[in-house]
């Protein structure tokens, strides 16, 4: 049964906003009716759903807000006002989820990964923007990434622009957040993988001229600074996107796209 949303709830909800009550209260916000239905069709645990009821809503939206009432553990009611308190967004798209966390089981993630034959794991080294983040994470998604992991200076998967960016790529494969990137890479190193740096080091190879591991983990770093030596030393390979044209560079999201494609279609 929805019931009106209390000044009491708004608060509740709104401090979602900020990353300390997200980690000590282990759950998290998402914005919008595509989030919302890529939530509900990864089956994550969906604590509440929050929604304007004078919305005028499509067909599709109309479909994932029943399934949401039927899947959600509260359900709430609120002005857009209230919406637009709550959420990051200019201009509400009139629902909001309130969405458990769900930490990666670093150990099983590893298991799963020794035992696969061919693919790509994804590692960022301090790509600080939240929407490069997120697209980067979209494009993981959409190439099949076998895995993707957030080193030291990302932000966490659950800040709401790397949510909004990722288009729900942050529900359709695993996401690991890794303090100690070197040693997660070491371990993957171990069972296999080879690593591959992106760099703009002249020793690089060109990306025409690569040829990529069956177990390929490659390494995006961040856009003004690269990967941090420690895990240079760790590469087994640098790679380079070759420049055509006059622009300084490419950003990460940008190259991690290019080099995901390349991989893809090898």
């Amino acid at each position: 049964m929805a019931e009106c949303l209390s000044k009491a709830k708004l608060s509740d909800f709104s401090r979602l906003n900020r990353k300390k009550h997200r980690n000590t209260e282990n759950r998290y916000l998402i914005e919008g009716w595509h989030l919302l239905g890529e939530c509900l069709e990864a089956k994550a645990r969906l604590l509440a759903v929050i929604y304007d009821p004078s919305r005028s809503l499509s067909v599709e939206d109309e479909r994932v807000l029943r399934a949401a009432k039927d899947r959600a553990e509260e359900i709430y009611l609120a002005s857009d006002d209230q919406m637009r308190a709550i959420g990051e967004t200019v201009t509400s798209a009139g629902v909001i989820g309130v969405l458990a966390s769900k930490e990666e089981d670093w150990e099983l993630l590893t298991e799963k990964l020794s035992r696969i034959e061919s693919g790509c794991v994804l590692a960022l080294d301090d790509v600080s923007d939240p929407g490069n983040c997120g697209t980067i994470i979209r494009s993981g998604d959409w190439f099949g990434s076998a895995a993707i992991l957030l080193g030291e200076g990302c932000p966490s998967k659950e800040n709401g622009k790397v949510l909004r960016a990722s288009m729900g790529g942050v529900f359709h494969l695993p996401i690991a957040e890794c303090p100690s990137l070197e040693n997660r890479l070491l371990e993957l190193q171990a069972s296999g993988f080879r690593i591959i740096v992106a760099s703009l080091d002249a020793r690089a190879a060109e990306l025409g001229d690569f040829a990529w591991p069956e177990k390929s983990l490659l390494v995006v770093g961040n856009e003004a600074r690269g990967v941090r030596p420690s895990i240079l030393e760790l590469a087994d390979s640098l790679l380079t996107i070759p420049k055509f044209g006059r622009g300084e560079s490419l950003n990460a999201a940008m190259a991690a796209s290019v080099l995901l494609a390349n991989w893809r279609i090898r």
